[in-house]
């Protein structure tokens, strides 16, 4: 604990040092508008009285320009704004038509005429296109592009997609947002401030699979930070995905709406060969409101939001897509039809409350709470080429209460504080077929991948899993002069719960459907290098045994334990931080952003102690040149030290022009999943065991007889060569070193051209290695049990020796 308390301690004390002098908005769930008051001539105009107010729920701020004439409104809640300018001897100005976004610093020249004839000055413009004291690279997706723009899933997520430097890659859970090159595990997705994100597969909360989070409708704004974010983000070496709800006003408003969806409105898809595919025969339908109005007109709001969606879809397959006898003996084993249609359910609902409380001009409150359901049968995989029993239920059920307090102590200092308690439950079970005579359903079962055949559970199902999240922000801000402070102290805490059987109901792989069926009949069955086959399990001499199985694994428990017992874990991961920055601006047009940010990622102790593991003699031994790799822990990172630098300058003075510059390193979480085996699967709960027709059986016996497990005398005795996980003793979180150069330029009213080069190196990139690999000498297959004779099989490390390097050059229009 002392290495972790040092730095704490030392960050902790910088921000107290830093408190008297901190300001600066919070990026998360408000923005700021600022100005400059001028006279006719052009000279600042200090003392002058300036309002900022909301004209959806008349929240109002009142400030007094300083020496240098400038004002600033922090903290301020989102929406449609009015400016009112009044000093003694010149017309009072009111700037209309100003709308805030999250995070958005909307920057006013205010320019008073002296008091004459006229009584008031009223001027109605949009907000800047181009804002020239933002340093950071930021997309903004308003209120208007997500109600009127067409999305067929109606999921905010989709709108991310829409913005320079995002795609979507391949995840270890369907598909993920990657931003600027990183991994799609490497972002950070937040909704109203609050951390939505899986901790164990580290993507959005509810993953990719359900059609939808959030009611679309009740999502005011999207912000996707590509590049540059400055201090106060954290956890991610990727992006930040910030997501903001929609709130109550003084006016009730609401939305409803109803989308259809059936096979006879759709067109049939080309095949790649000729022809058209068959339609796939479907039924959706998706009910949807919003409401929002007042409980107590300029004090409290409400806003309430549902979405339901039910769908069903038969995909028509080819009949003849798999051999009919491959068919015919999945058949004979209990599973009938597996050449069959595929019926997919696609259910979900999403409901959220919130409520605002003005309490006054300085305490600002907000409580929501969020719901999410989804429910998909035979939704784990969608391909063509599988059987029915390839498939399993998807299930996502999550809820979470998040809160905030915005507090204004004086025109220079404020403070935010928020929480969130958050929990989802996504268990994955699993509905069938089972061989017959018995309750195991069919192992999950690959044949060459030439024709892609599969059949089977699926290996890692069922899975039951839940999470619990705990996380509390307080910022501090502080204005002083032309510097722009803030501070802050974050806690995050997850519980990540799961029973996770992996391949108890083994995995088996064949070189080719008649090795398969040759093997079903006869468990002796072998193929030989000389093209041969053999009945008896003998190939002639001089040749060797290269089929037909060539992968086997079995998931077991040690010691007498179930495979329940073994995989069943909480991993418990806390990630405190803390941040300082400064936003200064030393001359009018330039805008300079110093941060620097501390945080640690505190990974769970080992179920087993290193000196019980199973290869517990193996620490600190080497052989063959090679040291063991781990010393039985999984290492905590404590010293993610982060600075960052951003620059901004409206070169020509107008507000129509702004070239930034930013840096900066960023770190990234380790996800639950990249744990989980090394607590569970070490050889001492649990172990995988690895079988073939050809060689590391370590002395053991061929697989057992297609479908059956390995008989209890091969893993209930104490193990033999158990394939283990384990993290190398030098592990560290992954860290980006980024750096981005841009120019942006009003061109006409209300469009800008933007063009951006990024440039980002990533080190310490987490890989799985099998460091007792045939091809590294299989260092660790001997030297364990009383002859020595006993080691291990697969020595599967958790590294972070991979890396990668990214640039881009980016256009764009906003």
């Amino acid at each position: 604990m002392n290495r972790f308390r040092r730095p704490c301690i030392l960050a902790f004390a910088l921000v107290l040092a830093l408190v008297p002098r901190i300001w600066a908005q919070s990026q998360a769930t408000t923005g700021v508008i600022e100005g400059i008051v001028l006279d006719p001539e052009g000279a600042i105009r200090p003392g002058a009285s300036v309002s900022v107010k909301n004209t959806a729920t008349n929240f109002e701020q009142t400030h007094t320009t300083d020496a240098t004439g400038r004002f600033r409104g922090l903290q301020l809640p989102l929406g449609p704004y009015r400016v009112m300018v009044t000093l003694t001897g010149f017309t009072p100005l009111t700037r209309d038509g100003i709308t805030l976004s999250v995070g958005q610093t909307v920057t006013l020249t205010l320019r008073l005429e002296v008091s004459g004839v006229q009584q008031e000055v009223r001027v109605t413009a949009e907000t800047p296109v181009v804002e020239v004291s933002r340093t950071e690279g930021a997309t903004r997706v308003p209120e208007r592009a997500i109600q009127n723009l067409p999305d067929a899933n109606h999921n905010f997520m989709d709108f991310t997609k829409l913005t320079p430097g995002v795609s979507v890659v391949q995840g270890p859970d369907g598909d993920e947002l990657t931003i600027n090159g990183q991994k799609g595990i490497h972002n950070n997705v937040s909704v109203d401030g609050a951390d939505f994100n899986n901790p164990f597969f580290g993507e959005q909360r509810g993953g990719q699979r359900p059609p939808f989070t959030f009611n679309l409708d009740a999502v005011q704004e999207v912000v996707v930070v590509a590049d540059g974010a400055p201090a106060e983000f954290g956890r991610s070496s990727g992006g930040f995905v910030n997501v903001v709800t929609r709130s109550g006003s003084n006016s009730m408003h609401g939305s409803a709406h109803i989308y259809y969806q059936n096979d006879s409105l759709e067109a049939r898809a080309p095949e790649p060969s000729g022809g058209l595919a068959p339609k796939p025969i479907s039924d959706k339908y998706q009910v949807g409101f919003t409401l929002g109005g007042p409980l107590m007109p300029d004090k409290v709001f409400y806003f309430l939001s549902g979405d339901y969606q039910n769908g069903n879809e038969t995909k028509q397959l080819d009949p003849d897509r798999i051999q009919q006898n491959v068919v015919d003996a999945f058949a004979a084993l209990g599973s009938p039809d597996e050449n069959g249609s595929i019926q997919r359910s696609n259910d979900a609902f999403v409901a959220l409350a919130k409520v605002d409380w003005h309490a006054n001009e300085r305490n600002l409150l907000t409580l929501r709470y969020a719901y999410t359901w989804a429910d998909q049968e035979n939704g784990t995989f969608d391909v063509d080429s599988w059987g029915r029993s390839a498939n399993a239920i998807e299930k996502v059920f999550s809820r979470a209460v998040t809160g905030s307090a915005l507090s204004t102590f004086s025109g220079n200092l404020s403070n935010e504080f928020r929480f969130q308690f958050a929990r989802e439950d996504r268990p994955r079970p699993y509905n069938g077929p089972n061989i017959i005579g018995q309750s195991r359903p069919l192992p999950d079962t690959a044949f060459d991948f030439a024709k892609g055949y599969r059949f089977g559970m699926p290996f890692f199902i069922p899975v039951d899993y839940h999470d619990d999240r705990n996380q509390f922000n307080d910022n501090v801000s502080w204005i002083m002069g032309p510097h722009t402070f803030k501070a802050g102290v974050e806690y995050n805490r997850v519980v990540s719960s799961q029973t996770f059987r992996g391949f108890a109901n083994g995995i088996w792989k064949f070189s080719s459907t008649t090795g398969f069926l040759n093997y079903a009949n006869n468990s002796n069955y072998v193929e030989c290098s000389d093209g041969s086959s053999s009945q008896t399990g003998n190939c002639p001499t001089g040749t060797k045994v290269t089929g037909p199985v060539i992968f086997f694994l079995q998931q077991a428990g040690v010691g007498g334990l179930t495979v329940d017992q073994a995989g069943t874990q909480s991993i418990v991961q806390e990630e405190p931080a803390v941040f300082v920055q400064d936003t200064w601006q030393p001359m009018s047009n330039l805008t300079i952003n110093l941060g620097l940010r501390w945080e640690a990622q505190i990974e769970p102790d080992p179920i087993t102690p290193p000196d019980q593991v199973f290869f517990s003699a193996f620490i600190g031994q080497t052989k063959n040149g090679q040291k063991f790799p781990s010393d039985g822990k999984i290492p905590s990172d404590k010293n993610m030290w982060q600075p960052r630098v951003g620059v901004a300058w409206d070169a020509t003075k107008d507000g129509k022009t702004v070239v930034r510059g930013t840096f900066g390193i960023f770190y990234a979480r380790v996800p639950g999943l990249d744990v989980a085996s090394t607590r569970s699967t070490n050889g001492s709960l649990g172990q995988g065991i690895y079988r073939d027709s050809t060689f590391r059986n370590f002395g053991g016996p061929l697989p057992p007889a297609y479908p059956d497990l390995l008989p209890a005398s091969q893993t209930t005795a104490p193990p033999n060569h158990p394939g283990v996980y384990v993290f190398d003793e030098n592990f560290q979180n992954p860290r980006t070193t980024a750096w981005s150069v841009s120019a942006e330029r009003e061109i006409i009213t209300s469009m800008a051209f933007l063009i951006r080069y990024n440039w980002a190196d990533t080190k310490h990139l987490l890989r799985f290695v099998d460091r007792n690999a045939a091809e590294l000498g299989s260092p660790w297959s001997t030297g364990l049990g009383a002859d020595g004779t006993n080691g291990v099989g697969s020595l599967t490390t958790v590294e972070s020796s991979a890396k990668s390097r990214y640039w881009g050059l980016t256009f764009g229009i906003n």
